[in-house]
Order: C-alpha cells, then sequence, then structure tokens
C-alpha cells in the first residue's frame, strides 16, 4: 500500500514540475515559443538578449528572422529585450504611445552598448515592438502589454567578422 502512495505520489509531482516547466516556458518566450539557437527562426522580440540575426535594410517586425552564430558575420545583435503597458488608448494612439515608450526603454541599453565600441563605428539603434497584447481591466482603462527588442545594426554586417 505505502509503495502504490508513493508511486501515486512521485507521479503527481513529476506531473506538477512539467506543468510549471511548460508555463515558465509560455511566459518566457510568448506567443511563439521558439528556442534561439543558431538555425531556428524567431521574431525578433521573442529573441534574446546576445541573439544575432542579419536583419538587412529594413525593420519588420512581423517576420521570424533566423538566428545566427554570432561568431559569423552578421548585421544585427538584440541588446536588450524590455516590457511595458501602456494604459486607456487605443489603435493609433496606442501604437504612437508604444513606439514612443520603446525609445525611452531602449535608450539606455543602446547607449551602455555604443559606448563600449570604437568613435564612428555606424552602429544604429533599431526597436522591434510586437504587436501588443490588451488586458481587459474591470475597473479603470484597459492595458496593453508590449515587448520591445533593442537592436544594433550595422549597415556593412561588420559584427563577428573579425
Amino acid at each position: 500500500m505505502h509503495k502504490a502512495l508513493a508511486a501515486a505520489g512521485a507521479f503527481v509531482a513529476l506531473v506538477v514540475a512539467a506543468i510549471a516547466v511548460i508555463a515558465i516556458q509560455t511566459v518566457v518566450t510568448g506567443d511563439n515559443p521558439t528556442t534561439t539557437e543558431p538555425g531556428d527562426t524567431s521574431r525578433v522580440y521573442y529573441m534574446d538578449r546576445g541573439d544575432c540575426f542579419d536583419g538587412g535594410p529594413n525593420i519588420d517586425a512581423s517576420v521570424d528572422e533566423e538566428v545566427l552564430d554570432c561568431d559569423e558575420s552578421h548585421d544585427s545583435e538584440v541588446v536588450s529585450i524590455e516590457f511595458f503597458s501602456t494604459y486607456g488608448s487605443e489603435g493609433d494612439e496606442a501604437l504612437a504611445e508604444a513606439y514612443d515608450e520603446a525609445e525611452d526603454e531602449c535608450r539606455e541599453a543602446m547607449q551602455a552598448y555604443v559606448d563600449r565600441l570604437p568613435a564612428n563605428s555606424g552602429v544604429e539603434a533599431r526597436r522591434y515592438l510586437d504587436g501588443g497584447r490588451t488586458v481587459r481591466r474591470d475597473m479603470g482603462a484597459d492595458e496593453e502589454r508590449w515587448t520591445v527588442a533593442c537592436v544594433a545594426w550595422s549597415a556593412d554586417g561588420r559584427f563577428g567578422s573579425d
């Protein structure tokens, strides 16, 4: 009887642990639960800090990019991933507010990154903003949750090609 109870307890503990791992993975990766290992693809705002990719001259946050080995040539590096919320605005007004907030969120991280580079390195700051997720509230203004990837971009693709 004790062995059966012990086995049942161990099984329940295993199931709870598996559910916890899945929940944590979903929170970390959002709607696009991809890994960010070289060769995988992901939206830039779901990548991890330090991931590298070739973004090209145009920013398109709706496109999956291939994660590259940072030791190989690439033109973009994720400097930081930031999370923030906006409240009460909708449509174009909410998007404009989100772009302003994304710029503020990335400014400090990008400045610290650029300060470590040689003068006139030609690196630009780029922001890849997700589409936002609305959280309805019973009381008060609705909340819009955003994720932004702050990315360093080099037009000549010099990163990783030392």
